[in-house]
């Protein structure tokens, strides 16, 4: 036998099993009981919320053989039983030719819509009642709605209809006013949790509470959705599924990659940020990707404190978000999306460390005296050919700086004044914004003396390098390089 799909194992077989939707369960186990029913009803809601099921649940209730007697004898009944899934009615209603079910989006034409509606004014073969199911009502064609505008208005006996959608706003006014509205809400990421948890339980497999929290938060609301992902980690587990099997199943980075780079950003250390954010991209997620995940984990962090009712200053996590944020914005259409992100964290990590400098009554030529910075024997081309190697080989640590520095190349080097060439406006954007100041502070230190840097766009370093300046050519020679990327002297 095929293997049936948890999401149609898991749809609800009475109204009692509306996960999430108990306002819409009551609303019609009582509409039943009162033989109050409409002829037409209009589900709406997003995804996996269980409209279609709602909607072959009205359909078998209003058949019931168990239903009906109990109406007849005037026998209250329950949700749970409603439909019974036992009588002849609920058990052939699948296969029932009185029981019509179509996709709209793949049946919008007026013809589509005539030819499947044909037999609603034939009276029903086998059913009480013929039921027409139409999914993705908003799907139809302007023809289309117009040819069962009359039909769902003045419906012949014993016909009902059906009609779901997502999107309620294109759904014209003159379907909408003639159906009784149902209207389906977002399921709680609890509800969904606990639901998980009891089915994983007929599975005979344990599935654990971060895990099933994770799996709640990511299906947003839809049951399918979280039934899908289930699906997917039972397929690749035995009888345990945990958090990380769900991180490892559906490729996503793991709540400690996440908390290893709001710790580094926190400690200000841009160092540690640098490793935290290379080992998240070893994950093989988009920058965006990685983005989106941490905005969701600094949220949960944040419900977390305010659960906990500790006194702690949330602002620095919404100014983490607001940044996040803004380079989600930038990288979209980016070449160079990683290091958008990159110098997005390196720049929260560097705030605070701005903000202490301010704060700090020394002046800064007691923090000169403190630490005598060695000049270079000389800073011009024509005494120390070897500059930029030396500069650049003390620049390594930083790992951040180094990986910027390697996009471009150098274009010239004259009173005192660095020209760095990039091949694109987004790289000299980048720098810019995030590393022409600290490249000059770090020139200061190595070198003691002002050095004022510059970056241009360029793409061919040989034609760009001044061919009259001898000592700019001699130290390119000695540096070797048409970019940063190999730092070699010649001895």
């Amino acid at each position: 036998m095929a293997y049936e799909a948890l999401y149609t194992r898991g749809r609800p077989k009475t109204l009692a099993h509306l996960v999430g939707q108990e306002h819409i369960s009551m609303a019609l186990t009582r509409a039943i009981l009162s033989e109050r029913l409409s002829h037409a009803y209009l589900l709406v809601g997003t995804r996996g919320t269980g409209k279609t099921s709602t909607a072959r649940l009205l359909a078998k209730a209003m058949n019931c053989d168990t239903v009906f007697d109990a109406l007849k004898n005037k026998k209250v009944l329950t949700a749970k039983e409603i439909p019974c899934n036992k009588c002849a009615s609920c058990l052939s209603i699948d296969s029932s030719p009185d029981n019509v079910e179509f996709d709209a989006a793949s049946n919008r034409s007026v013809e589509d819509v005539t030819r499947l509606l044909s037999t609603a004014h034939l009276a029903p073969l086998q059913s009480r009642v013929k039921t027409f199911i139409i999914d993705e009502v908003h799907m139809l064609s302007f023809e289309a709605v117009n040819s069962i505008l009359k039909l769902i208005e003045e419906p012949p006996p014993n016909v009902a209809f059906f009609l779901a959608t997502t999107e309620l706003q294109k759904v014209p006014m003159t379907i909408r006013s003639r159906c009784q509205v149902l209207n389906f809400r977002l399921i709680p990421q609890e509800t969904i949790s606990n639901y998980l948890k009891r089915f994983a339980q007929k599975l005979a497999v344990n599935l654990e509470d971060d895990a099933a929290k994770k799996i709640a938060r990511l299906a947003e609301g839809s049951m399918r959705d979280a039934l899908t992902y289930l699906d997917q980690c039972y397929s690749m587990s035995d009888e345990k599924i945990s958090l990380d099997d769900v991180n490892k199943t559906l490729g996503l980075i793991s709540d400690e990659d996440l908390d290893e780079i709001i710790s580094a950003v926190k400690n200000k250390s841009r160092a540690e940020v640098g490793r935290a954010i290379t080992h998240a991209f070893q994950s093989g997620l988009t920058s965006i990707s990685i983005a989106e995940s941490l905005i969701t984990r600094l949220r949960d962090l944040e419900f977390e404190i305010l659960d906990s009712k500790k006194t702690a200053d949330l602002a620095e996590i919404e100014n983490f978000v607001s940044e996040i944020r803004k380079a989600i914005l930038e990288m979209q259409g980016s070449g160079v999306p990683d290091i958008i992100l990159e110098m997005a964290l390196i720049n929260l990590a560097a705030e605070k460390i701005i903000v202490q400098q301010k704060n700090i009554p020394a002046p800064v030529e007691k923090v000169e005296q403190k630490n005598p910075v060695k000049p270079q024997n000389s800073v011009t081309l024509d005494a120390n050919p070897k500059i930029f190697y030396d500069i650049f080989k003390k620049l390594e640590s930083d790992v951040m700086l180094s990986a910027i520095l390697k996009q471009g190349f150098i274009r010239d080097f004259a009173n005192d004044t660095l020209t760095l060439c990039y091949p694109g406006e987004g790289l000299v954007s980048v720098f810019e914004k995030n590393h022409q100041k600290q490249l000059e502070s770090e020139l200061l230190k190595i070198l003691g003396k002002k050095i004022n840097v510059v970056a241009v766009v360029g793409n061919n370093p040989s034609e760009n390098t001044p061919k009259d300046n001898k000592n700019l050519q001699k130290a390119m020679k000695v540096f070797q390089a048409t970019g940063f990327n190999r730092i070699e002297s010649e001895e």
